[in-house]
């Protein structure tokens, strides 16, 4: 049981600096985040929202919600192929130390 703790938190912490090394290298993921940020900090009844509140929006904040949506959705994009990039290396090293991967 201790083992998948301390893989889980291997697991975040490896996802986590892909995100950071991805607004390190990749403008148009950096330009999203502080889109996102902005929206956010411009309409906190968004984030009220977010956090499950019942709350009545104006049309100004529901298209800035729909934008925040719209803008969450490519973040994620960006993101998943990052952690599936990250699972595909980790993948081959572990088949290259059990064996299963032979170099020539």
């Amino acid at each position: 049981m201790d083992e998948v703790r301390l893989y889980e938190m291997y697991l975040n912490e490896a996802i986590e600096e892909r995100k950071t090394d991805l607004i390190n290298r990749n403008e148009e993921y950096k330009n999203l985040r502080e889109k996102f940020n902005d929206i956010m900090n411009k309409y906190p009844n968004l984030q009220f929202i977010l956090e499950d509140r019942e709350l009545i929006l104006n049309e100004t904040e529901c298209k800035m919600l729909q934008k925040l949506v719209k803008i969450y959705m490519e973040i994620c994009d960006f993101e998943e192929k990052e952690i599936f990039l990250l699972g595909c290396k980790e993948m081959y090293f572990y088949l290259k130390d059990t064996g299963v991967i032979k170099e020539k």
